[in-house]
């Protein structure tokens, strides 16, 4: 038995066989994760971290711009962070310059688009992301963990978060934030 390669003629039948299939009807779906679930997804594979979810009474809109104004707002609703001040940003992605309670400082590196914020730097990992749950609710899930200290410090980012989602809570849903 021998091979031989496919002729011309057998090439243009084969082409036209594929021609012939509506290729759209039999494509695979596509499904793309929103910001949050991405994010959950995130956070499960980090161990060190703590993670929360919670709904806001906000619109997204309103929501995400007051997250993502970082140099103004982070201080504001993270209690570890005195200052934060953006010194180099190229497209979405940014370095943020920030001043802890004790006068610790350090450098994040960050990706920040609609509905999702990713921190890191030397000392931890930060992440948020938001997504519309209906016209005036927002759900926004949050996570912060230092791989250095590993699971000790787990407790206490989880309750800095649950300090962060009050924080929250206050400046949107009372208006207190514009």
């Amino acid at each position: 038995m021998s091979f031989e390669p496919p002729s011309r003629d057998d090439d243009a039948v084969a082409l036209d066989a594929q021609a012939a299939i509506d290729v759209e009807r039999f494509a695979w779906p596509t499904a793309e994760p929103d910001p949050v679930a991405k994010m959950r997804a995130l956070a499960t594979a980090l161990p060190f971290a703590a993670v929360a979810e919670t709904i806001f009474e906000v619109p997204f809109d309103r929501f995400w711009a007051f997250i993502a104004d970082l140099e103004t707002n982070a201080a504001r609703f993270e209690g570890n962070v005195t200052r934060a001040r953006i010194v180099d940003r190229s497209g979405d992605r940014l370095r943020l310059r920030t001043r802890m309670r004790g006068g610790l400082s350090t450098n994040f590196d960050v990706v920040l688009r609609p509905g999702w914020c990713l921190m890191q730097s030397s000392l931890g990992h930060v992440g948020m992301a938001a997504r519309a749950e209906g016209p005036n609710r927002t759900r926004f899930i949050h996570f912060e963990g230092a791989r250095r200290f590993a699971r000790l410090a787990r407790p206490y980012f989880a309750w800095n978060i649950g300090q962060d989602f009050r924080r929250l809570r206050a400046l949107l849903e009372s208006g207190t934030a514009d």
